[in-house]
């Protein structure tokens, strides 16, 4: 697949915090999906960034259109993910919706074994657990609540 245009693409941006006591289960829950994701879905991008020393974590999502977002989000992986990631967090998850705007680089590479040609917009601009106005709580759908 060639590069994509960053304007065609769709940008999420997850966030949740999970109970101190089940750091290891979410670790391992957050690993299998990205190795699923890598595994699956070659032309998605999957950030995980955890908050410095708190149970807090981050996911950056870049899907090819809105298409690979909805067949992304109806996946069994996310499904399973979804099943065992909400019961650990304390509160819902938020999403939020990310219109990109500028780049070091014109095009990010999603070529299969290609290393990621792009930089990523500074998030600090808008932090979504100290920002209201562009979060959302909880489920959109069933499964795909914890990662859309």
């Amino acid at each position: 697949m060639d590069a994509r245009d960053n304007s065609t693409m769709k940008y999420t941006l997850s966030s949740f915090t999970v109970s101190q006591e089940h750091l290891k289960k979410a670790k391992r829950a957050l690993a299998e999906l990205v190795a699923d994701v890598r595994r699956h879905e070659p032309h998605t991008l999957y950030l995980v960034f955890r908050e410095e020393d708190q149970p807090v974590f981050f996911c950056l999502m870049a899907f090819a259109d809105e298409a690979a977002e909805r067949a992304h989000a109806q996946t069994k992986y996310v499904g399973k993910f979804a099943r065992k990631i909400l019961p650990l967090c304390d509160g819902k998850p938020y999403f939020t919706d990310l219109g990109f705007f500028a780049s070091t680089q014109p095009r990010w590479s999603f070529e299969p074994g290609a290393a990621l040609s792009g930089a990523l917009v500074p998030l600090a601009v808008s932090h979504p657990r100290r920002s209201t106005h562009s979060r959302r709580a909880g489920a959109r759908g069933s499964a795909s609540a914890s990662t859309r």
